[in-house]
């Protein structure tokens, strides 16, 4: 992936510390007074997986995955909350390498847990395509509508579901 730096360090990927909270709080959605007390709980919780790729000098990419049971899975199934690269310098085969690197964990983390499926939902660019050509599909349709405060009378918003069979 950084071939043409060869002293530049190797990427690796890694469980999220307390260091990375300052990196990673773009990725966090709500009030931004809220996203560093969420940032730490989704980290500390058993019942999510956060990995981050550090290339020693930053970090270029995080993925978030939660679980849950699910009756209509009938099992474990995780959910690819966030997968996401960080900084727009990165030429596109790096790009495509640490989004590779990012759906690898995700999938090994899934399958270590026991899940019977794993959804994803694109969140940048690219991001789709590569999931289609790793054998994902897209599925069934989901309604979503945010139970913050401010947005308490929003409508529903739709988006579509990948990585399950309908």
């Amino acid at each position: 992936m950084c071939a043409e730096h060869p002293r530049a360090p190797r990427p690796r990927l890694r469980r999220v510390r307390r260091g990375d909270e300052p990196s990673l709080l773009g990725c966090v959605g709500g009030p931004s007074v809220a996203r560093t007390r969420a940032l730490k709980r989704i980290a500390r919780t058993l019942a999510a997986d956060l990995y981050v790729v550090d290339r020693g000098d930053r970090l270029v990419g995080v993925v978030a995955i939660t679980y849950q049971r699910s009756l209509a899975a009938g099992g474990l199934v995780a959910t690819v909350d966030t997968l996401r690269l960080l900084g727009s310098d990165l030429d596109p085969v790096e790009a495509d390498g640490y989004r590779n690197l990012l759906v690898d964990c995700a999938l090994e983390r899934a399958r270590k847990r026991g899940c019977v499926s794993i959804e994803v939902a694109p969140s940048q660019d690219g991001i789709g395509e590569l999931l289609s050509v790793r054998g994902f599909a897209p599925a069934d349709l989901r309604f979503t509508a945010s139970l913050r405060e401010a947005n308490s009378g929003s409508q529903a918003t739709r988006s579509v579901e990948t990585g399950r069979e309908p």
